[in-house]
């Protein structure tokens, strides 16, 4: 019974731990089938950016296949107006014959070149064709009877022989010319036929016709037609702004023939602007801005061309259109590839899932009887309804009873969820104990909550931490013991240091206090002598002597104590160019002795926060170790600038000998100094890093040897220190100053930011 009770609560938990397991399976395999692909959006992609390439590819394929449609719709409406031109044409084309054949024209060529009484009886004839103008010429080119003798452009007694039509009757053709007319201005189809008397051409007679009944009817149709010549120019159209307007540009030659008859007036032929794509339909653009493409038709035997043109906009619409049907069908085919792939892969996700499934329920039922963790179920009630082999190795229960819980850990924390693991003491069947964690978490299935209770053994994990807190202990006291030896080490290196700096300054100060000293001695030892020999002039000399030695003695102990000692700084905003300027004065002579020159380039308003006599002092050494580095180089130069940014930077550079890294290390300390013994007593520089520190400042140096020095004096700028109160940055700067002169580590690190080796 207890056999069958266990297996059934594990079954249970099984189920539930499946159930989790399944749902984690689903929501992975969903998202690996129908969720965001990778590969498959990389692939979409790619394909569509090769489709639309191969649209942009085939563009002008597609619109060469629809202006080829176009061409077949141009064909049928062009050769309708064709027909209508050629209609209204060859009803007037009989007419001249007819009048070359008539009595009256005869006769009236036949009284001689003087203008003839033709011109009622041809007014008569116009009237009844409904010709636009008849008019009869000798054969020299004279009208001597016209239609409209009656008008103010009457072509009577007009010489028309320059007009092709006169020349082409005269030589037995048809003359048949359109052109405006050179009297009345008018635009017309002239149809000539040569009059023969007695077998011999005595004149020609004219018809002249208009077309602009034809013109209207494309007009009113909303056709854009027009009629165009041997030359390409325009003649006749649907909108008179394009009338005598060229496709393409004259030769010299038809531009004299065009210009000798007069045919389009007297005005220059204007081109459209006609593009040629590289196919059989070229395209204009209008006035209007508007491109159309040109679809034509030759009219034989007249060397003409009439048009029809079709709007550019209309065609490229027509492309992207058939363009859209492609797309929207790449696209159909698309969605149906995705929805066809989504379908089998919908079907091997519940096949695979199903696989997943039987492998998690198998997976979870060896996770259980063979975890390292005991694991026992509770209900809501505490009562004990499933523990694992693991559980019962721990607690060593010799049996398939189900425990009470609160036998077996102490303390019992009783049902609920914890968050994380809590230390207990496991209390076995032979009364032995054991270290635990023991964590609990709520398991259930529609609504029926169930804990499940994990317990690990933490025997070994405690031995261990008490291992490594005595490990800890061991190194922890390794540790004290290396660093007090190591601080040992650093005190004899910080006394090695200061002895060193100290015995650079005792011998220092003993050579410069010993030769007056030592001079002191011979004067007194001197005087003596002499006030026993009543020379009391030279005793007085060496009083003078005595008095300068004692000067010298106290000029020494005042440095010193400017080295080593506080001042009060009584800082403000100060200008910087003036202090320059000082500087240069003092040492003028100097300067122009050695022939240096000097480039300065300090901003007139450039302020900083310091004490002007201390900043003056500074400068004025800096300019005269410059000055000293300078004395044996060719090239002599100085250059002061000052740049404004966070704070106020002066710097002083010269183009002398440099200083060594050696040198560099030592440069601020007292006493030390690059010249020879006797030329200086090492302080100048350190009196000047203690000024430019006592006022809030730093100075840093960097050198090239042969190549020249450089001196920074970094201060607080002016509008910094407005915003300050002065005497917090007095104390501030103190303290600074203090803490960078310390000690010569303090120095060192100063010092190693801004020295280039």
């Amino acid at each position: 019974m207890g056999n069958a009770k266990t297996k059934m609560s594990a079954l249970k938990l099984l189920k539930r731990t499946s159930q989790a397991s399944h749902k984690e399976g689903f929501v992975a395999n969903q998202n690996l089938n129908g969720g965001y692909n990778p590969r498959l959006l990389v692939t979409l992609l790619l394909s569509l950016a090769v489709f639309l390439f191969l649209l942009a590819m085939f563009d002008k394929k597609f619109r060469a296949s629809e202006a080829d449609k176009l061409q077949e719709q141009a064909n049928q409406r062009l050769s309708v107006y064709q027909n209508s031109l050629l209609t209204s044409i060859e009803q007037y084309e009989f007419l001249p014959a007819v009048l070359s054949a008539d009595p009256r024209i005869l006769h009236a060529l036949a009284e001689g070149s003087q203008i003839s009484e033709s011109s009622p009886l041809l007014s008569q004839i116009n009237d009844r064709a409904g010709s636009d103008e008849i008019f009869l010429m000798n054969k020299d080119g004279r009208t001597i009877g016209s239609s409209n003798y009656l008008s103010a452009t009457s072509f009577v007694d007009q010489n028309y022989a320059f007009r092709p039509y006169f020349k082409i009757a005269v030589e037995g053709g048809l003359g048949l010319y359109y052109a405006v007319g050179a009297t009345s201005g008018k635009a017309g189809l002239f149809l000539a036929e040569a009059v023969l008397v007695d077998g011999s051409i005595a004149g020609v007679i004219v018809v002249k016709i208009s077309l602009a009944a034809l013109e209207n009817s494309w007009l009113q149709s909303g056709e854009k037609v027009w009629l165009s010549d041997e030359f390409d120019i325009v003649f006749l159209s649907y909108d008179a702004r394009w009338r005598y307007l060229g496709l393409r540009p004259l030769s010299p030659e038809n531009k004299k023939l065009i210009a000798a008859t007069k045919q389009y007036g007297t005005k220059e032929i204007e081109l459209f602007s006609r593009k040629d794509d590289n196919s059989k339909y070229s395209s204009v653009t209008l006035a209007d801005k508007s491109e159309y493409v040109i679809f034509q038709q030759s009219i034989e035997n007249l060397g003409w061309k009439i048009s029809w043109l079709y709007s550019k906009e209309k065609l490229t619409n027509a492309v992207n259109l058939k363009k859209m049907y492609l797309f929207s069908f790449y696209v159909f085919l698309i969605i149906s590839g995705l929805w066809l792939r989504e379908r089998v892969s919908s079907a091997q996700t519940k096949k695979h899932l199903g696989q997943l499934i039987q492998q998690s329920e198998e997976h979870q039922r060896a996770i259980i009887e063979n975890t390292d963790a005991g694991l026992i179920v509770l209900r809501n009630d505490g009562i004990t309804t499933f523990i694992n082999p693991q559980a019962k190795l721990l607690f060593r229960l010799q049996d398939d009873s189900l425990p009470d819980l609160q036998l077996l850990i102490s303390p019992w924390q009783g049902i609920h969820a914890t968050l994380r693991p809590s230390d207990a003491t496991g209390i076995r069947t032979d009364g032995s104990k054991v270290p635990i964690l023991v964590s609990t978490s709520a398991i259930g299935i529609t609504g029926e909550h169930e804990y499940l209770v994990t317990i690990h053994d933490v025997s070994e994990l405690k031995s261990a931490q008490l291992n490594l807190l005595k490990s800890n202990d061991e190194l922890e006291q390794r540790v004290i013991a290396r660093t007090q030896e190591l601080r040992r080490a650093e005190n004899e290196l910080n006394q090695s240091q200061r002895l060193a700096s100290l015995g650079r300054m005792s011998s220092a100060i003993a050579h410069e206090i010993n030769q007056p000293v030592t001079a002191l001695s011979s004067y007194a030892a001197s005087s003596e002598l002499l006030l026993q020999r009543s020379e009391h002039e030279k005793v007085a000399l060496n009083l003078t002597k005595i008095k300068g030695l004692i000067d010298r003695l106290s000029y020494i102990s005042r440095q010193l104590r400017m080295v080593s000692g506080k001042r009060n700084t009584g800082l403000s905003t100060i200008r910087i160019l003036p202090v320059v300027q000082y500087a240069l004065d003092v040492l003028k002579t100097k300067t122009e002795l050695l022939k240096v020159k000097v480039n300065i380039d300090v901003g007139e308003f450039d302020e900083a926060q310091g004490n002007s006599m201390m900043l003056e002092q500074v400068v004025v050494n800096l300019l005269s170790n410059a000055l000293d580095a300078l004395i044996n180089k060719n090239a002599r130069e100085i250059s002061i600038r000052s740049r404004v940014g966070a704070g106020l930077r002066l710097t002083i550079e010269d183009t002398g000998q440099g200083l060594s890294a050696g040198d560099l290390a030592h440069i601020f300390e007292p006493f030390y100094s690059t010249k020879n013994i006797g030329e200086g007593l090492g302080l100048g520089l350190a009196i000047s890093y203690s000024l430019v520190t006592d006022m809030g400042g730093m100075l840093t140096v960097s050198s090239e040897v042969e190549k020249g020095t450089a001196f920074n004096i970094d201060l607080v700028s002016g509008s910094e220190a407005l915003h300050k109160n002065n005497s917090a940055v007095s104390d501030l700067i103190t303290a600074d100053a203090t803490d960078a002169t310390d000690t010569n580590e303090g120095t060192s690190k100063i010092l190693g930011g801004t020295v280039e080796g």
